[in-house]
């Protein structure tokens, strides 16, 4: 039986889709507009606004006034000062305790800069001009009627204060031995019985025996032998008539 031709195909239900044509103009203009748009994006993503700049912080300022001093320098003014204050110290030290006494320090600070000539010239000098803080500190209550607290707490003055100082400089304490005419003044201070016992016998045979009892104590009694105690122990007497005689 022959099949009959189906007309379906020419009788379908389903609209015919229009081919619209390509306009080129039209997508060029639309991706430039988009070009446009991108570029204005990217413009405000590069440059920040006002209210961005507001809350970016402001740079520390800089202070005015003298640098602080601090590290080798520090150290080695300290250092200096130890030596000069250690050096005069019996002169000294009756015009830093019980109570400061500016007229006679500036005398011997001036006998010590202006006449020596040598090594004890500027650390000397260094105090003289700062002597109203040298007053104020020995004035205090941190003073401890050491020579080398002096040195700490002025070493960095006028950069830093004296309490700032003394701070940097007894992290790191001088490691410099203690000066033969300051001798006397430390044992009395840190060992008052072996004092008692130096001044009650000035024998070598009494320094040796007395010392040796007294080494385990202290590390700085190891630096010091007996023979050279006993030799400077008079020198640590004071002698303000030998710094009158270098006055101008």
């Amino acid at each position: 039986m022959r099949r009959k031709t189906s007309n379906s195909g020419n009788s379908s239900t389903h609209a015919k889709q229009d081919v619209q044509q390509f306009d080129a103009a039209l997508s060029i203009q639309a991706l430039e507009k988009r070009v446009t748009e991108l570029e204005k994006i990217v413009a405000q993503l590069s440059s920040p606004s006002e209210s961005m700049l507001d809350k970016i912080p402001e740079a520390p300022k800089t202070r005015r006034g003298a640098k602080p001093t601090h590290g080798d320098t520090l150290f080695s003014d300290r250092d200096q000062l130890v030596l000069m204050l250690e050096q005069y110290w019996p002169e000294l030290e009756p015009l830093c305790i019980p109570h400061p006494k500016e007229s006679g320090l500036r005398i011997v600070l001036f006998a010590v800069r202006d006449q020596m000539g040598h090594r004890y010239r500027l650390p000397a000098r260094h105090l003289l001009q700062n002597l109203p803080e040298l007053i104020k500190f020995l004035s205090g209550n941190r003073f401890r009627a050491d020579p080398r607290q002096i040195a700490n707490a002025l070493a960095g003055v006028p950069g830093i204060s004296t309490w700032r100082s003394l701070k940097v400089c007894q992290a790191s304490p001088c490691t410099l031995p203690i000066g033969d005419r300051a001798r006397r003044a430390y044992i009395q201070r840190r060992h008052l019985e072996l004092h008692g016992r130096l001044m009650a016998d000035y024998t070598l045979t009494n320094f040796a025996s007395a010392l040796r009892m007294y080494r385990r104590k202290s590390a700085r009694l190891n630096e010091i032998t007996a023979m050279s105690l006993y030799q400077t122990w008079p020198q640590c007497e004071p002698d303000y008539q030998s710094l009158r005689a270098r006055l101008p």
